[in-house]
């Protein structure tokens, strides 16, 4: 045992030391000071940390990637449109229903709830509106008095009573009253067609309104199944549609890169490290172990 030489255990341990300490310092001076520091007008080298300061570079590298690769459009509706997903909805509704299978209130009792008065008259308008539009424009595509105007002839010439009179007319003139049939149902559909469907609208929004949840909800269950698919379909196609517009007003990597910059260099610290505290004392550790083997390599050389 005195016989040991202690050189050769003595180079390593030094090694070890020094990569430990040598390793530390370094992952501390990424932090490490927070803010600069000045001897009069002159800043000091490697002040503040790298950290703080390249902390813009790396709220805005830390944007482009969250917008770009973590929380793009893809990934949105990877996690929004998914069998899990929609069963979580059907779920839910179903939950609605069965809930409100007693309830006495009437369907614009418990939007209010929900709504201020102000807002769901507003989104009330808007609904009939978009609905009463749509109609519209369905019936003029319906071409209504092409259809009459051939049912009305065909029935004329199928009938006794008319056929006999009929009889005496020239195909001229049938067609005469064919056309007079169509501009006229095409005219009157023009001009108050609109007019027509959206007071038809208007009853059919207050018959509703006004009916039970209850009684609604009854009505519902018979039909839960197709009701729950017609819902499922609108979320997914309201997703798809409106994505793209949702992401450009959120300007994700803006907002990333802003949240990051707003963080004081202490508080980034600590985030830093509540991911990388395990790898980076692992860089530390590994610092030792160089060090020590570099230690052993110089004994031995």
């Amino acid at each position: 045992m005195n016989n040991f030489n202690w050189n050769l255990l003595i180079g390593p341990l030094l090694g070890a030391v020094i990569g430990l300490i040598t390793n530390g310092v370094a992952i501390r001076m990424l932090f490490r000071p927070l803010n600069p520091i000045k001897i009069g007008k002159h800043q000091l080298l490697f002040t503040p940390g790298l950290i703080p300061k390249e902390k813009p570079r790396i709220a805005k590298a830390s944007g482009h990637v969250v917008a770009s690769y973590l929380v793009n459009e893809d990934v949105l509706i990877r996690g929004l449109l998914n069998d899990e997903i929609d069963q979580q909805i059907r779920s839910f509704l179903k939950n609605i229903i069965q809930k409100n299978k007693t309830s006495e209130e009437t369907l614009n009792t418990v939007i209010l709830k929900v709504l201020d008065e102000d807002r769901a008259d507003k989104i009330l308008l808007k609904t009939k509106s978009s609905l009463t539009a749509l109609l519209y424009q369905k019936a003029m595509q319906l071409e209504l008095g092409q259809y009459i105007a051939d049912a009305a002839l065909k029935e004329i010439k199928s009938n006794a009573v008319f056929s006999a009179v009929s009889f005496f007319m020239t195909d001229d003139a049938m067609n005469g009253i064919h056309d007079r049939i169509v501009n006229t149902v095409e005219t009157k559909i023009k001009d108050d067609g609109e007019d027509l469907i959206e007071s038809m609208v208007d009853q059919e929004a207050q018959t509703l309104l006004d009916l039970p949840v209850s009684t609604l909800s009854t009505r519902l269950e018979t039909k839960q199944d197709a009701i729950l698919d017609v819902l499922i379909d609108a979320y997914h196609s309201i997703v798809v549609h409106n994505l793209t517009k949702v992401m450009q007003a959120l300007n994700l990597e803006a907002l990333v890169e802003e949240q990051i910059n707003q963080f004081d260099n202490k508080q980034l610290e600590k985030i830093i490290l509540s991911i990388m505290k395990k790898e980076l004392n692992a860089i530390v550790y590994l610092g030792g172990l160089l060090g020590a083997i570099m230690g052993l390599i110089m004994n031995i050389v």
